[in-house]
């Protein structure tokens, strides 16, 4: 056999790298189930890949020796250059060949060793943190058992003293309740004493009460009996007040009723003096009107007309406020009467029980006075269907007027008297 061409060197290296690669498993002592599992297949594919690698590296060897036997025979014989020349070529091909597919197989060896290790350093590292992890438990477990038997001990003697101190409790609370049994004993015959006092106090009270009673009701039909006789001479007293203001009323009423059957005497002179005295007035207003619609025919004479309605109507004011000053004036003497008349009849009414305002108020009903407005109403109400001019537009307020100025009844049925300009009523 020839020796070893120096193409091939570098395989020795690599082979011893392989197999005397360090194993950081062994310090392990509890791997997972995924991560052995990896490891298996990665030790199965490394020891098919060292069988492959030394079947191909054993072939490599032959077929050099083969190329170097071939070549001396070559070389003996003179010829043959040219084949030997190709298969030397073809020889080194082919050993290129393996040789790239081997770096290339020792490369991915290499990176799945390299995970391989990495994965191995890593389950180490964990194990040890555990173990640190268990070691530390372990002595806060050793502390605590110890801290609990100190927290026994100290129990245990807490236990002992309070046992002691039930025992002196116990030795005391049968002292008190000997003491208390006899105090009991002592209030129990004081109680029985103060009982049979209380019912003798008892006793006393009734008697006393019943006195009481007895005196009471005599005090009391004594009281009754002057009670009745002061109440039958304040009836007696009541009964003469009485009949005295029912005389002074009926006296009053008599002499009220006088004034009044006067007073609407003078008012109802008055009125019907101030009613004739108005239609004169408004029957010659009349007259000069259809004077005045005769000449309006004329369109010459409408300025005329115009001067002559302004004249009447001043006139119409003036005869307006005269008869408002009368009637303010009736007003005032009525009220001014009954004025005087509700003096006397105010002091006389609220003593009196049979008696009452609304027997006077009947008696001015029944003698109210009759308004005079229809009399107007009709001598104004004869003009008919005229034109529409300034003449009969005077004759409307004319009557609008006389309207106005009716005289309103004297006595109202609510026993009030008519309201004045301002309003304002009396009540009888």
């Amino acid at each position: 056999m020839a020796q070893r061409s120096p193409n091939f060197s570098t395989l020795g290296p690599t082979e011893r790298r392989i197999r005397n690669f360090p194993l950081h498993s062994q310090a392990l002592t509890a791997v997972p189930l995924g991560s052995a599992r990896l490891m298996d297949q990665l030790e199965d594919r490394i020891l098919s890949h060292e069988k492959t690698t030394a079947a191909l590296v054993e072939h490599a060897f032959r077929i050099k020796e083969d190329i170097v036997s071939t070549l001396h025979r070559m070389q003996n014989k003179g010829g043959g250059d040219r084949l030997a020349r190709q298969l030397l070529e073809e020889h080194i091909r082919n050993i290129t060949a393996i040789v790239r597919q081997l770096n290339r197989d020792i490369e991915a060896l290499q990176e799945q060793i390299r995970v391989r290790d990495n994965l191995s350093y890593g389950t180490n590292s964990t194990l040890k943190s555990l173990e640190m992890r268990q070691l530390s438990g372990l002595g806060d477990l050793r502390g605590r058992v110890s801290r609990c038997d100190a927290g026994l001990a100290r129990v245990s003697a807490e236990h002992k003293v309070t046992y002691e101190r039930l025992q002196s409790l116990s030795k005391e609370q049968q002292a008190t309740k000997l003491i208390l049994e006899s105090k009991i004993k002592e209030t129990e015959i004081q109680i029985s004493h103060l009982l049979s006092r209380i019912e003798q106090s008892v006793m006393q009270q009734d008697a006393k009460l019943k006195m009481a009673y007895k005196e009471s009701t005599q005090q009391l039909h004594l009281l009754e009996a002057k009670l009745q006789d002061a109440i039958d001479h304040l009836t007696g007293q009541i009964s003469s007040a009485r009949s005295q203001m029912e005389q002074e009323q009926e006296r009053f009423e008599k002499k009220f009723l006088e004034k009044i059957d006067h007073l609407f005497l003078g008012i109802k002179e008055k009125s019907e003096l101030d009613s004739r005295a108005l239609e004169m007035q408004l029957s010659e207003i009349h007259g000069k009107l259809q004077k005045m619609e005769a000449g309006q025919k004329c369109s010459a004479q409408e300025q005329e007309a115009s001067q002559a309605e302004d004249r009447m109507s001043v006139q119409l004011s003036k005869l307006q406020s005269d008869f408002t000053e009368d009637i303010k004036e009736v007003k005032a003497e009525v009220s001014a009467g009954l004025d005087s008349a509700e003096a006397p009849l105010g002091k006389g009414w609220p003593s009196s029980p049979h008696s009452s305002p609304t027997r006077t108020q009947h008696h001015l009903r029944e003698h109210r006075i009759p308004a005079a407005g229809p009399g107007i109403e009709n001598e104004t109400g004869q003009g008919g269907a005229a034109e529409a001019d300034p003449a009969a537009e005077v004759r409307g307020s004319l009557q609008v007027l006389a309207r106005e100025q009716t005289p309103t009844p004297l006595v109202q049925r609510d026993g009030r008297l008519p309201s004045g300009p301002s309003g304002s009523g009396h009540l009888l």
